[in-house]
């Protein structure tokens, strides 16, 4: 079984993480957001999250919103870097889109360098 760990929030080891987490796609202090919980693989140095996307996702009729799984992949990324102990924001980010999403089914998106 994989060692694993939450990897919920921005927060870095050692720096104040009192604030409350707003994140639209992992903050669980946003009312409005996705709550998305990531969990680390130390040994696999990957960042996972097994998810459900609803109705409120919906772009084309029973799939997700291309922005909606731009935000997941974002997020994945950004997780990937609690390894190094970074914060970091995105500069650019290209998807190319290979099918469209479900909704209403069990995903997985995983996140490493």
């Amino acid at each position: 079984m994989e060692q694993s760990k939450p990897a919920h929030g921005h927060e870095i080891a050692g720096k104040d993480s009192a604030a409350k987490n707003q994140c639209f796609a992992c903050g669980k202090d946003n009312p409005d957001g996705m709550h998305l919980k990531f969990y680390l693989d130390e040994a696999a140095r990957k960042a996972i999250c097994h998810f459900t996307l609803t109705q409120r996702y919906t772009g084309p009729p029973g799939h997700s919103h291309g922005g909606i799984i731009a935000t997941i992949l974002d997020e994945a990324m950004g997780k990937v870097n609690k390894f190094r102990n970074v914060l970091a924001l995105t500069k650019s980010m290209q998807v190319e889109y290979l099918k469209p999403v479900p909704l209403n089914k069990p995903l997985t998106v995983t996140g490493y360098e």
